[in-house]
């Protein structure tokens, strides 16, 4: 499909600006560039620049083609990968090798395995619950939704309780887009040694666990090497931490501004599950991923050369008007609901299926245990141009 795209339209615009992000302007902006420059050229400081995908339609096309379209080139807009210059993760591979490696992952993230864990699961999550106050105000990202995600991801990875702050501090600073190179570098290393020492662990006594799972799965007949491990055991570290703490605040931050949704919720606990499909829509977590061009192409009516950056922002293609009816508005029930906020084509989240059942045991507790609950303003967004996060939000419950 070939579209318009004047040059001059949203030259003002960037994107690599965190202020956009912290100060929720970034709805408004890339409204502005799905009418006036869907393939928005945005420069970098420190690198060649990128184009900017912001329609449902060119983000799904581009996603879905990795022919064309590379993820092995880095999936961050710097050119740098979380892993290091070692074995790519399976986030920042291609074929052939993204499809053996994801196919290693999948079987512990298959949706009956985690359910099968929905006891223990809901166990995590109401002793969190109980740990908090009511009738006073409290952080609900420190004591309810960083935790969530710490605790049951290193409990489905196989990691024992006095390792799981310390390993999500340092898979933390590799997300942060803060952080420095050499902050980042020293805690991909102490990571990385961690992994080692879990697989060593996990080989010579094998469990009912992810990382069991992993040491144990082969490639072509040959078991996955270090470097292969340690770049896989990263990606999920990450990814399962960041998904789910941001959409779980952004999800309630949401409906404590929607009254009267929230009371239908109680009334209709059957709707969680849609509703969850609706917060993953609106909040969106990851706000981009970035591919890069194999070869020269026509990138919707823009010709670009072999090498170029393009970044597909999901964030906006949720709320383009083009595919959601009312799109800027967060509706509980909304159906159908083909949302793209655990990314789309062959790099689809492996970790949607626990993102999802987390996110669905804590509303279903939290119904069945609060009766009422509002937050002391919005809450304080991360500063990142990469995860639609909150670093603050202010609850109380009754």
């Amino acid at each position: 499909m070939t579209v318009e795209n004047t040059p001059q339209k949203g030259r003002d615009i960037d994107l690599l600006d965190v202020n956009l992000f912290v100060e929720r302007h970034e709805h408004e902006v890339f409204r502005q560039l799905r009418d006036e420059a869907p393939v928005h050229f945005n420069p970098e400081p420190d690198g060649p620049g990128f184009y900017a995908l912001t329609r449902y339609d060119h983000i799904k096309a581009v996603a879905q083609d990795h022919v064309r379209f590379c993820s092995g080139k880095g999936t961050q807009i710097r050119d740098k990968r979380a892993e290091g210059t070692g074995h790519p993760s399976v986030h920042n591979a291609d074929p052939p090798i993204h499809g053996a490696l994801r196919k290693v992952g999948m079987p512990p993230l298959r949706r009956s395995v985690i359910e099968g864990r929905g006891a223990r699961i809901r166990e995590i999550i109401t002793d969190l619950m109980e740990a908090t106050p009511r009738g006073d105000y409290f952080d609900f990202v420190e004591a309810i939704s960083v935790k969530i995600p710490m605790i049951v991801f290193a409990d489905v990875l196989g990691v024992p309780d006095d390792m799981q702050l310390t390993m999500v501090h340092w898979a933390n600073t590799m997300s942060d887009v803060l952080a420095s190179d050499a902050e980042q570098a020293t805690a991909r290393a102490d990571l990385f040694a961690y992994f080692r020492r879990l697989a060593a662990e996990k080989r010579a006594d094998p469990q009912e666990d992810l990382a069991s799972a992993l040491v144990t799965a082969e490639i072509d007949g040959a078991r996955l090497t270090e470097e292969q491990l340690d770049a896989y055991f990263m990606v999920l570290t990450v990814a399962g931490n960041e998904t789910t703490r941001n959409l779980l605040s952004g999800g309630l931050e949401q409906l404590c501004r929607q009254p009267g949704d929230m009371a239908r919720l109680r009334e209709a606990p059957g709707l969680i599950p849609k509703a969850v499909e609706e917060m993953v829509r609106w909040v969106s977590p990851v706000i981009q991923m970035r591919r890069t061009a194999i070869e020269d192409s026509d990138l919707f009516g823009v010709p670009i050369a072999a090498g170029t950056k393009v970044v597909l922002y999901f964030a906006s293609g949720n709320r383009d008007e083009r595919m959601f009816d009312r799109a800027g508005d967060f509706i509980i029930d909304r159906q159908p609901n083909a949302h793209m906020g655990f990314g789309i084509g062959p790099h689809f989240c492996l970790g949607a299926h626990l993102a999802r059942v987390e996110t669905q045991i804590f509303f279903e507790e939290f119904f069945k245990r609060y009766s009422a609950c509002e937050i002391e303003g919005l809450g304080d967004r991360l500063p990142s141009n990469w995860f639609a996060g909150t670093a603050k939000l202010m609850v109380k419950w009754q």
